[in-house]
């Protein structure tokens, strides 16, 4: 891929710190798809919306705009060595300030900070690419509030960046209820998380205007609230269809475990691209 062709988007499902260690299918995925980001798409950089940091107020987004980023150890309960995680990462000022200029431009509060990056944005990430030196990253969060109409909006401000060799990543989680997983953990996933799966690749593969009535219409899916009690770890999937415009979406992961799913899409991914074979 040439460094001025336009590069995809996606919506990756993140895990907890262990995701460090997957050597399952997940981890598999993870694995191609920082092969995928190093050493074809090689962009100039990498914007993502992280499901575990809030703007504030109604019409807010916060960005990240350090040199070097820290590392948020936001999770409890794990072995110790996750909390002494170290990474190569770096930030980029100049593309965090092109973001908070786009969304700006197109209505919304947009504002820099020095925060650092949360396990929504480091775990998946160094799985997928352990040194990271040569691709900067800038993490900015969604909304305060679950209204897909407005992440699709939010996606739709960002996609330009696209065409300036930039990956746009939303992170969160297809499916997300930790509140009734350890009871479903020695079986199979419960139907309404087949269901609410198979609602997502149907808008995924979609396109166009369809595609975000479709995903905005999931505030309405009579599954949503016992996949997502709170839907902060699905709204990074409506910014990502907002960024992809009217390219193709294409289901990369296809994994679910108990009540959690770990369905990912890309979104104008070039076709050449072998998928991963897992």
């Amino acid at each position: 891929m040439t460094t001025h062709a336009r590069q995809p988007t996606f919506f990756l499902s993140h895990g907890g710190p262990t995701l460090l260690e997957s050597k399952d299918k997940v981890g598999d995925f993870y694995t191609w798809f920082g092969q995928l980001l190093q050493s074809t798409l090689k962009p100039k950089a990498i914007v993502i919306v992280s499901a575990h940091w809030q703007g504030n107020g109604r019409n807010g987004i916060a960005v990240d705009t350090s040199k070097k980023p820290s590392l948020i150890y936001d999770f409890y309960g794990f072995p110790k060595h996750y909390y002494n995680q170290t990474w190569d990462h770096r930030g980029e000022p100049e593309v965090a300030a092109k973001v908070i200029d786009l969304l700006n431009k197109s209505g919304i509060d947009a504002q820099g900070e020095e925060r650092g990056f949360d396990h929504g944005v480091w775990v998946p990430l160094k799985r997928a690419m352990p040194s990271i030196a040569d691709i900067p990253i800038v993490a900015m969060s969604t909304f305060d509030h679950e209204d897909m109409s407005m992440h699709v909006k939010l996606g739709q401000a960002l996609a330009p960046l696209r065409d300036e060799n930039v990956v746009i990543i939303g992170s969160g989680a297809a499916i997300h209820n930790l509140r009734d997983m350890w009871a479903g953990m020695d079986k199979p996933s419960p139907s309404f998380v087949a269901n609410f799966d198979k609602a997502l690749d149907e808008i995924a593969l979609n396109s166009g205007e369809e595609r975000k009535k479709a995903s905005e219409s999931l505030k309405s899916h009579p599954d949503l609230r016992r996949c997502h009690p709170t839907a902060e770890h699905l709204v990074p999937f409506h910014v990502a269809v907002g960024a992809s415009g009217d390219d193709k979406g294409t289901k990369l992961l296809n994994e679910t475990i108990s009540t959690l799913g770990w369905g990912s899409y890309a979104f104008g991914l070039p076709e050449e691209i072998a998928l991963p074979s897992l």
